[in-house]
């Protein structure tokens, strides 16, 4: 029905050092009781928090790779792009879906083809948990290249995306992973019944493009302990 499907692999290196220095973040977030907080806002909440020196020291932890992540997911973008105006795809409109920092090679690949005025290319985009803070004017930029949907998906309540941009200038309400993007192209569609916290998204990618309106065979994705348990 949704015709051939590619997953793009990158930076597998980087991404698993990321991934890694994330759930340290994570267990330590939910250690100090956090958990318990959970159901709140997370904008005004972790905007206000004093966090203790040992936790501001294991920011240090998930600052480089975090930083190098950033930056490789806005490369990769340049990188998509261009090979979409390739047309390696033979003409076919293209669906973009990805989440957490893939939605920010998305991002990218958008601009990129938008400043290079390919339009034509690019059918529908789904961004989920998206760790982008820009203007609006740079989203409705994104948004002149896509024909169909563009759907966003975010959490209030993800504690990992809220430290990571703890130390940023901008606004909490400006990160698209944490709130909706405010322009009028955009559907911002709220996962907080279904995603608990960042590392959530991946598991439950089939439910959260089920609610996006895809048809799915399963509610959930395997983790690897499942799949090795199931081996067994």
């Amino acid at each position: 029905v949704y015709g051939d499907h590619y997953c793009l692999q990158w930076e597998s290196k980087e991404l698993k050092e990321l991934g890694n220095a994330i759930n340290i973040i994570a267990s330590e977030l939910f250690g100090i009781g956090m958990k318990q907080l959970l159901g709140a806002t997370i904008l005004p909440v972790i905007a206000a928090m004093s966090l203790p020196i040992w936790m501001m020291k294991l920011n240090y932890t998930v600052d480089n790779p975090w930083g190098i992540g950033l930056s490789k997911a806005q490369k990769t973008g340049l990188v998509l792009a261009d090979t979409l105006i390739g047309n390696y795809q033979e003409n076919r409109p293209v669906t973009l879906i990805g989440y957490s920092l893939g939605a920010r090679v998305i991002y990218y690949c958008l601009r990129e083809l938008a400043e290079k005025n390919m339009y034509g290319i690019i059918e529908d985009v789904y961004i989920i948990g998206t760790p982008v803070m820009e203007s609006i004017k740079d989203w409705e930029q994104c948004c002149s290249v896509v024909s169909g949907r563009f759907v966003n998906g975010y959490i209030t309540h993800d504690w990992v995306l809220g430290f990571l941009y703890r130390a940023s200038s901008g606004s909490f309400s400006t990160v698209a992973g944490l709130a909706p993007i405010q322009v009028d192209r955009i559907e911002n569609i709220c996962l907080d019944d279904i995603v608990t916290g960042h590392l959530d998204y991946r598991r439950k990618i089939p439910l959260i493009l089920k609610k996006f309106g895809f048809i799915v065979t399963s509610d959930t994705f395997e983790t690897e302990e499942e799949s090795n348990e199931k081996e067994r």
